[in-house]
């Protein structure tokens, strides 16, 4: 039987080419996933770096110097202490004024003010009173004092050295709740801190204050007296506290800021001796000069309009330590007109002037117009008239006057 020959199975090419095939999709498939995710992610990476670049987003190094916040409620949580008068920069002055504190507005001074009496911030109800009463008047402004002469404070303030006298503190309302009435009223909303007529205490070693030799207390007069402390310019501890005074009212909303009380104490000489080189040299008008650019530069920071209130008596005179055009940051002087801060006499260019004798649009013509020259260009000088020193018809020729000088401002105090 012959022996059947085994079928021959014969091994082609063909699978080995279809292997081939395969493994060049798939070689080609990765490589084009590997493309479209390194290309992804170059874009994506060079967005984020384009983000960063962009919107400088800090790393720590380049922050902004902290500033307290505007008190809104009765919590008191996020209620900062005082800053430091470094933050405001060289004398006040900030290196980062930049455009998160809003754009810079245009400097244009044209209102009348009306000041508030102290009692109208005692409560909602007393304060819209006296709003109606200012619009009744025809005003286009109204000034709250927010700090008085003496030291007492009539709004709800974040400063721990202020809440470290139990008895400086009085309002019951906070800065933006009045801000925010007066301007709804529908006035220029303007804010008044007086910096150094300061007579609180301020905790047990009073600081701040003028100390003799370095140590006790200064006081104006005797303790059987009365006698009370001052704040003095020189003390590190109120250029913080007036840095901050001046950062939170601008903060809360105040078109301008006046800054009054830029003043010593009346010193006697036995006085000098005792507190020391500080007020005895005639350098020592720097300290006003800085407390008050220290406080003014706070508020510009806030895109609030700063105002340096000073005397025209004291001008006029040439005994006002304060009035320095040319070294004051602020771009306007406040000028307080009042009679009986007016000497008889006064020496305008060279020639002796009997104040006493002129009628009232001439004496005003004649102190407004000097001290407008005396403040030079780069100031804007603002009349502020004491009303109820005056009767009705020289009063009328006063602002006629100050006008007439062309003055577009003015505050009735």
């Amino acid at each position: 039987m012959s022996k059947r020959a085994g079928r021959k199975i014969y091994r082609t090419n063909r699978g080995n080419r279809k292997k081939m095939v395969r493994s060049v999709f798939k070689f080609l498939f990765i490589a084009i996933i590997l493309a479209a995710l390194i290309f992804v992610g170059y874009s994506v990476a060079k967005t984020v770096v384009n983000y960063l670049k962009n919107n400088d987003v800090s790393t720590g190094e380049n922050d902004k110097p902290w500033t307290p916040p505007v008190l809104v409620d009765d919590t008191g949580d996020d209620v900062q202490g005082d800053i430091s008068a470094d933050n405001a920069g060289d004398n006040g002055t900030s290196d980062n004024n930049e455009s998160d504190k809003g754009e810079e507005k245009s400097f244009e001074v044209r209102f009348s003010a009306y000041k508030l009496p102290v009692t109208a911030l005692a409560s909602t109800d007393a304060l819209t009173a006296s709003l109606n009463s200012a619009k009744e008047g025809g005003y286009t402004a109204v000034i709250a004092v927010l700090k008085d002469k003496g030291g007492k404070i009539y709004y709800k303030t974040g400063s721990e050295m202020a809440k470290s006298d139990e008895t400086a503190v009085v309002g019951e309302l906070y800065a933006g709740q009045i801000c925010s009435m007066i301007k709804a009223a529908g006035f220029t909303p303007i804010a008044q801190v007086n910096l150094l007529e300061d007579n609180n205490r301020y905790g047990e070693k009073r600081d701040g204050s003028y100390h003799i030799a370095g140590e006790s207390t200064w006081l104006d007069d005797s303790v059987a007296n009365g006698g009370k402390p001052w704040l003095s310019p020189f003390d590190t501890l109120t250029q913080s506290y007036a840095a901050f005074l001046s950062n939170e009212v601008s903060s809360a909303g105040f078109e301008y800021v006046i800054f009054d009380g830029v003043t010593f104490p009346p010193f006697r000489n036995s006085d000098l001796s005792l507190i020391g080189g500080a007020v005895q040299g005639a350098d020592r008008y720097k300290g006003l000069v800085n407390i008050a650019n220290i406080s003014a530069n706070a508020a510009v920071q806030n895109n609030s309009f700063a105002i340096t209130m000073l005397s025209a008596g004291d001008i006029i005179s040439g005994t006002s330590e304060a009035f320095k055009p040319n070294e004051l940051s602020s771009e306007i002087i406040g000028v307080s007109y009042m009679l009986n801060e007016l000497g008889n006499t006064a020496v305008i260019n060279g020639e002796e002037i009997a104040l006493a004798d002129l009628p009232a649009y001439e004496k005003a013509e004649t102190v407004f117009g000097e001290i407008k020259r005396l403040a030079g260009e780069g100031k804007t000088i603002i009349p502020a008239i004491r009303q109820s020193e005056f009767s009705q018809a020289d009063f009328s020729d006063t602002i006629s006057a100050v006008m007439s000088l062309g003055f577009d401002s003015y505050i009735i105090l």
